[in-house]
């Protein structure tokens, strides 16, 4: 089947993930502790994350929207830790700034924005997100004809829906797009099952131990990428 058009994940995909989304914490860490000492052991430690996962249990929905998720999860550690309820939501939402403008100091794999200018002259080109980076903010959104995130649909990948919903803004059948991404779950298998073609992104050289499984073509580098595609 003929490839009309082709979808991205973004973190670890685009550019890695792990040494930004670091700093992001810390930033947005420091500032509270700063603020507030005794956060200092609390924030961003078993603590936390048992916070996030009581917050999830109690509203499900709010795995899809990772930006509140963070917000609540900020106000009720620092409301629980002797910080005035109103003072504790402006710390959160300003926390979460920080946060958030750290996020998207991305720093992207080889050949990325080189490759999406090729790729824009022969394909529908969309993303296909679970988490809150913004490709407007990023200034990237020129490359893409779409995007759309696990808040906009209320539902994260692999879930079938926000592959349906991007089927629908590319407006070709889901048989004719491609998806590029980084997990092997998240983006392979979920596209799969969605009706999509796919392929693995593996610029961090990981092992997946499902990947003869699977048989779809492992990418470990964006000029791969660009070959793949231009030769079509």
């Amino acid at each position: 089947m003929k490839v009309k058009a082709i979808t991205f994940d973004l973190d670890d995909t685009l550019w890695p993930l792990f040494d930004v989304i670091m700093h992001a914490h810390k930033s947005s860490n420091d500032y509270l502790i700063e603020k507030h000492p005794q956060m200092q052991g609390i924030l961003f430690s078993s603590e936390e994350r048992k916070k996030w996962k009581e917050l999830v249990s109690q509203e499900p929905g709010l795995a899809n929207r990772l930006s509140e998720l963070r917000q609540k999860v900020i106000y009720e550690l620092l409301v629980e830790n002797r910080v005035a309820s109103e003072e504790a939501k402006s710390l959160s939402k300003e926390s979460f700034k920080i946060f958030l403008d750290e996020r998207h100091k991305v720093v992207y794999f080889d050949d990325v924005l080189e490759t999406l200018e090729a790729l824009k002259n022969k394909y529908i080109l969309g993303v296909i997100t679970n988490g809150n980076a913004d490709i407007k903010t990023l200034k990237i959104d020129h490359l893409f004809d779409f995007y759309v995130n696990a808040e906009m649909v209320n539902e994260s990948k692999p879930g079938k829906k926000i592959f349906d919903e991007a089927a629908k803004l590319a407006g070709v059948a889901p048989e004719e797009i491609c998806h590029i991404g980084d997990h092997p779950v998240n983006d392979v298998e979920g596209a799969l099952s969605a009706g999509f073609q796919a392929m693995w992104m593996n610029a961090l050289k990981k092992d997946w131990e499902h990947k003869d499984r699977l048989k779809v073509p492992e990418l470990k580098s964006w000029k791969e990428l660009e070959s793949e595609f231009i030769e079509l």
